[in-house]
């Protein structure tokens, strides 16, 4: 009975669910300052909250005014609030009621009392479970007494509320800061994956294609030195067999029988031809073996001028037997686009793999595209376009095939680390990460 005569029991329910809805911590404090204003007979109210074992200002509200936050300021370079009157009941963990501040002789002579002359004062401890977390200072300029022992205890029961929801709110605070930390280490741990494995592959396969084409190159450079030689003394050979013939027109016939057995015309004809194909063949390997030791230039630890086009071409090359016509669709047309560009300076062989992942992904993509469609109907194509910038100062490069596209949703997360839209087995999920790293 005497709580229902002392409070209105309507308006601390109703400050008591305002308290407890709050989560957020500046939130929570601007709503406690606006209760605390509303309802305890002040004109001026600031709170201090416990950060580091020391007390801060973190906010304030005078009069009409909005409260206002303020930027966790130490008790003891504050100006706003009497100092020696917020360590004493910090000490002794006990509300403080001065019905006169001037005329107080335990804190008259303190510095903000001296200055600002209040009239009405009171200083509550904000506690949790015994610790004190708070102090909540209120003033009244207007009237000496102001604080009844009702509004004192108006203000006991909303410190009160006030405790629990300020631990709620640190306690959230603390896991929303956990949290972000936790989402910024992942994000810096597969920036870190990404580029590992980026290094570890780009050296795996700089390694393996460097070797390949090494052990090629060998042999290559064997067969094209030998190709000319072997062709003359077939010429040499034609030429005595054509003076034998000159010089002795009856041949044996077991002689000519065998000639005539073996179409040595046919040979004669033929055997050039075959010489040449071979000859052809080697360019195409030697052509090849360039194009993997283009493609798999190790990068130094600074970009190095080179010549985008040469990347281009040489990953065009390599990926040559995978743009040949098969028995489910014709040959994939590369259209090149190349505009004037002079040597870029870049990482070559990182760049190289961007044409790899790019194209090799246009060839998929155009696969894809080919399932249910007629061996006539299908016309795949990708075009590589380079250009330079209007400012001159960049290289533009363009690769677009004619499959059927992306949807947004998929365009949204192409880069996504381990995102891939291809069957299990049949995409990693890394290959756009790493070219755009």
């Amino acid at each position: 009975t005497s709580i229902s005569e002392a409070l209105d029991l309507a308006t601390m329910l109703k400050a008591s669910q305002a308290i407890s809805g709050e989560i957020e911590l500046d939130k929570l404090l601007i709503t406690l300052l606006e209760i605390v204003i509303a309802n305890a007979g002040a004109n001026k109210c600031v709170l201090l909250l416990k950060q580091d074992n020391l007390l801060k200002l973190v906010a304030v509200v005078e009069g009409e005014k909005t409260p206002q936050l303020l930027p966790s300021i130490p008790l003891e370079s504050s100006t706003d609030v009497p100092i020696s009157l917020i360590n004493s009941v910090k000490r002794n963990f006990q509300p403080l009621v001065l019905a006169d501040a001037r005329i107080n002789s335990q804190f008259v002579a303190d510095s903000y009392i001296q200055k600002h002359q209040p009239k009405s004062v009171i200083c509550s401890p904000i506690l949790n479970q015994g610790q004190l977390i708070g102090v909540l200072y209120l003033e009244n300029n207007v009237t000496v007494g102001a604080f009844t022992s009702q509004r004192v205890e108006v203000l006991n029961l909303i410190c009160s509320q006030a405790a629990i929801s300020l631990e709620n709110a640190r306690l959230y605070q603390q896991s929303q800061h956990k949290s972000e930390a936790l989402a910024q280490a992942l994000q810096e741990l597969q920036n870190t994956q990404i580029k590992v494995i980026q290094g570890e592959k780009m050296s795996a396969l700089g390694n393996l294609v460097a070797g390949v084409a090494h052990e090629i190159n060998n042999p290559v450079g064997f067969l094209s030195g030998n190709i000319q030689p072997a062709l003359d003394y077939i010429n040499d050979l034609f030429g005595l067999f054509d003076l034998v013939q000159e010089k002795y027109p009856q041949l044996h016939p077991d002689i000519q029988a065998e000639i005539e057995a073996i179409d040595f015309q046919y040979i004669r004809e033929d055997l050039p031809k075959l010489v040449g194909s071979m000859r052809e063949g080697v360019k195409r390997i030697a052509d090849i073996s360039t194009s993997l030791r283009t493609f798999s230039r190790g990068d130094t630890n600074h970009p190095v001028a080179c010549n985008i086009h040469d990347g281009i071409d040489s990953t065009i090359m390599i990926l040559k037997h995978r743009l040949k016509a098969n028995e489910n669709r014709p040959e994939i047309q590369v259209v090149k686009d190349y505009g004037n560009l002079p040597q870029i300076e870049c990482y070559a062989g990182q760049l190289n793999q961007v044409f790899m992942n790019l194209l090799s992904n246009a060839i998929d993509a155009l696969e894809d595209a080919n399932q249910g469609r007629k061996y006539e109907e299908i016309a795949n194509q990708i075009t590589v376009k380079t250009e330079r910038s209007e400012d001159k100062k960049q290289a533009i490069i363009r690769i677009k095939d004619n499959g059927i596209g992306m949807s947004a949703e998929v365009q949204a997360k192409i880069f996504e680390h381990l995102f891939t839209t291809k069957g299990v087995g049949k995409g990693t999920g890394l290959g756009l990460a790493i070219a755009r790293q």
